[in-house]
């Protein structure tokens, strides 16, 4: 199911007859059907997006995810702080599961720290810091936080063999005019060696250059402690012409086994740095150059010993390059490239289904539009030329594209080889009421808690805390090359109770997360009115909001702005203002 515009069509989800029988005495024995029934009701779901980014008319019912409060993080930030930096109680940015029998959740924080979050006493304990700016006596000197946004210690992500060789990987951002070393401190961490650590020459991006994204090999010995001892490996350096849209997120595909060519094979989303958003010439095309590895999705071995046989080793000999990555063999371009022509793709991930694995990208947009990627090897996405299907021209977006529609295939500053046809995103949604302001990323749902939305792609609003799904066949159909064909959404309120109101309510419905993180942030001493921060869409207050699943393929909500996680348990039907 897709839509294909002008015009978008809400469409029904059952999939078990034709459309037809919804409006027959087939109704009736269908509604004794207790599964086909809640799928059915799935189908009126509303939140389907076309080309003005506005939500169709909402249907008499709505859906409402069950969440239930999972823990509390320590707080970081300050009570009476403002913006996004300093007003966020906790700058929860990523959680996951660590692999092997003890399947510890780890939780990062953009301000530098790394926990080891227990899951029966919900207690997070201190892993490592990455923030090591005076008073802080953590790792790295030139970690930046103030700025707020992607800024600090970014992400992480364990190794697939994590539980026989102890490695995870993790990306943090440096500011080149702070004070200070590249070589991390090992001071508040004396179980770290740092004998024979070295910082990498960074690989060259054109243009002025402020910050660098970098991203380094961690070997713990002991994995069966809450302490690090062992040793770090600097794999690669990125320069970026501004603090923004950085090195964002890393993954492995789930699907790859011992032996396949894909096996601890790692994939690096890098964003553009702004150049993109820049119209300097000198910085502009970045994303499309095929000599730079900003506006970049990476495919590398970070482990030199492995894949010699399919593999070369990279120029700074820390890490191996596939021989089928797709410009190997173009002279100028960067071999480590794997797709391009992207903005900001501050996640990735995998839905994995039948023996195919889709990797998955969340694209915070320009002016327009947030979308969704399924990334394909040698993929061009058409930034800064094209954005949510439409074509850019100087500073605005035209819904006619050029015919025919290519790209120029830049390989540096001047010379091209070729021409190629972009791809375009499977979902997107607007910056306006109906959608939000940046996206926040969002998993293939395949746990047990929620049948209903088993392969589904739930996704929300940094922002604004909006919720949504689509139907991962939607997006595989609207894989299809063609501009203006994307899966249809579907807008997901909460259902929580809030263990701090007085009386007691119970459950209620809210429409997004914000009132649910409003509750929880004074209750947690926050002092702004609202929220902290602002944007565009959400206003005055962000919730900024993340999500994560679990290796059960269960999922959870981070929200910065209260510095809570909660897990989601249920789905359930709930009315609608124009239904009470």
């Amino acid at each position: 199911m897709s839509t294909h515009e002008p015009g978008v069509r809400v469409r029904e989800l059952l999939r078990d007859g034709p459309a037809e029988a919804m409006q027959s005495g087939l109704l009736q024995q269908l509604l004794r059907w207790r599964t086909a029934v809640f799928v059915m009701l799935l189908g009126a779901v509303t939140g389907a997006q076309g080309r003005s980014g506005r939500a169709d008319t909402p249907m008499p019912r709505q859906w409402a995810l069950e969440i239930a409060d999972f823990a509390a993080l320590p707080i970081t930030g300050l009570a009476d702080g403002t913006g996004n930096n300093a007003g966020s109680l906790a700058r929860i940015n990523v959680m996951r599961q660590e692999p092997g029998p003890a399947g510890r959740f780890f939780v990062n924080d953009l301000t530098g720290p790394l926990y080891i979050l227990d899951r029966q006493t919900k207690r997070a304990t201190l892993y490592l810091d990455f923030n090591g700016r005076s008073p802080r006596t953590g790792l790295f000197d030139k970690l930046p936080t103030e700025a707020g946004l992607a800024s600090g210690f970014i992400s992480f992500e364990f190794d697939p063999d994590y539980a026989r060789n102890g490695r995870f990987y993790t990306i943090h951002l440096e500011e080149l005019a702070l004070p200070g070393t590249q070589t991390p401190d090992n001071a508040g961490v004396p179980g770290l060696m740092l004998d024979g650590y070295a910082s990498t020459a960074p690989v060259p991006t054109p243009g002025p250059v402020d910050h660098e994204g970098v991203l380094i090999e961690w070997t713990d010995t002991n994995i069966a402690n809450a302490t690090f001892e062992g040793r770090a490996r600097e794999l690669l350096r990125i320069p970026l012409n501004s603090r923004i849209h950085p090195l964002g997120d890393l993954t492995f595909n789930p699907a790859a086994r011992e032996g396949d060519p894909d096996w601890r094979v790692m994939y690096v989303a890098c964003g553009d740095g702004g150049s993109g958003d820049d119209r300097r010439p000198v910085i502009h095309f970045n994303p499309q150059r095929l000599d730079t590895l900003v506006g970049k999705i990476l495919r590398i071995v970070p482990d030199p010993a492995s894949h010699e046989r399919d593999s070369r080793v990279s120029e700074n000999q820390r890490y191996r390059v596939p021989l089928d990555n797709p410009f190997v063999a173009v002279s100028g371009a960067r071999p480590e490239i794997w797709a391009y022509g992207v903005r900001n793709p501050h996640r990735v991930g995998w839905n994995v289904e039948r023996g195919r694995a889709d990797l998955i990208a969340s694209m915070i947009g320009w002016r327009t539009w947030e979308t969704v990627l399924i990334v394909h090897k040698g993929g061009n996405y058409g930034y800064p030329l094209r954005e949510g299907g439409e074509a850019i021209e100087g500073d605005r977006l035209v819904r006619e594209l050029p015919q025919p529609d290519e790209i120029p295939i830049r390989v540096n500053d001047t010379v091209t080889n070729g021409a190629v046809a972009p791809l375009y995103p499977v979902i997107r949604y607007g910056h306006g009421d109906a959608g939000g302001d940046a996206i926040a990323g969002g998993f293939v749902y395949r746990g047990r808690r929620v049948p209903q939305l088993a392969g589904k792609f739930v996704f929300g609003d940094i922002s604004t805390g909006r919720l949504w799904f689509a139907d991962v066949r939607d997006m595989r159909a609207a894989d299809d090359g063609v501009a203006q064909t994307r899966a249809e959404i579907h807008e997901l309120h909460v259902w929580w109770d809030d263990p701090a109101d007085a009386p007691d309510r119970g459950r209620q419905s809210y429409p997004t997360l914000a009132p649910v993180v409003t509750a929880a942030y004074h209750a947690r001493g926050g002092k702004d009115p609202d929220l902290p921060g602002t944007a565009a869409v959400a206003g005055s207050g962000r919730v900024d909001l993340r999500l994560a699943v679990d290796r059960d393929g269960e999922l959870y909500l981070l929200s910065k702005s209260d510095g809570v996680i909660r897990s989601v348990t249920g789905l359930r039907a709930v009315p609608t203002a124009s239904s009470r």
